[in-house]
């Protein structure tokens, strides 16, 4: 299991890379839109919509307003939506876990309406991420979230004694959410100090904030892991060899990255 899991990790990254850093901006799109599908698939599954035709519609509809959105929305609007996305996901794992696993958010419009929130938001920051800054800005920014998640995996499996959210994700630990924190800080610091060496930019803001942010990125990975409690499924899907779901790779992603480009465009 861990032989395939650490497989298709080394895959997923070699393409991502080569994709990030040398296709053409409509190819970059394309990609966004297809990751989006995918996701939109999976999420429909959370909700009672479960044939393969009610999926397909859903995806269909969430990817043709990600396009929709493409030449419609602005920095701005991303940046409240985002923040509104971050402020659903929060909510409803709060009341989980505060109610003991009784009230989450059960609602099927409500689940499916929060899905168009966040992969339209993630798939559109995805692609104005790229053309409005660079790949380097914007695989630092991913790459802060991923060492927020293996840092916590691995200070939690070593330190771990408080849970974080017993009801939502009992694995998780306060200790785990530490050790990941300062791994994400010490990665954006030094990523960001190489990248602005011999310029008169100070790395620290924002490796702060980038550490900041990747915490609150815990609450993407919670709000998933609520709406998979409430159907009783391990993963979001099966795509990915070893690691479930595209869901389940990007549902950190999905409150870090819009947090992320609201920070690099104040700053």
């Amino acid at each position: 299991m861990l032989k395939q899991r650490v497989i298709t990790a080394l895959v997923l990254s070699l393409l991502s890379l080569l994709a990030l850093f040398f296709i053409e901006e409509w190819l970059w799109e394309l990609l966004a839109l297809l990751l989006g599908a995918v996701a939109a698939w999976e999420w429909a599954g959370f909700s009672r919509w479960t044939s393969k035709l009610q999926r397909g519609v859903f995806s269909a509809f969430v990817t043709g307003l990600s396009f929709i959105f493409l030449n419609l929305l602005k920095q701005e609007d991303l940046w409240m939506l985002g923040l509104i996305e971050l402020a659903v996901a929060a909510l409803v794992v709060l009341r989980y876990q505060f109610t003991g696993g009784r009230f989450g958010l059960k609602i099927d419009v409500g689940i499916l309406l929060s899905g168009v929130l966040a992969i339209t938001v993630f798939t559109n920051v995805l692609v104005f991420f790229r053309e409005d800054f660079s790949p380097w800005i914007l695989l630092i920014s991913l790459a802060v979230v991923w060492a927020m998640d293996t840092g916590a995996y691995f200070s939690g499996k070593r330190f771990g004694r408080h849970k974080l959210a017993r009801h939502v994700s009992p694995g998780k630990t306060w200790e785990g959410v530490v050790g990941g924190a300062l791994v994400a800080f010490v990665f954006s610091w030094l990523s960001l100090s190489a990248m602005f060496a011999g310029s008169d930019y100070s790395a620290l803001p924002a490796a702060i904030m980038l550490a900041f942010i990747a915490v609150l990125s815990v609450f993407g990975d919670l709000f998933e892991s609520v709406l998979k409690r409430q159907v009783s499924i391990k993963d979001s899907g099966k795509i990915l060899p070893g690691h479930g779901g595209i869901l389940d790779r990007i549902d950190s992603l999905l409150i870090a990255l819009p947090l992320s480009y609201l920070m690099w465009s104040l700053a």
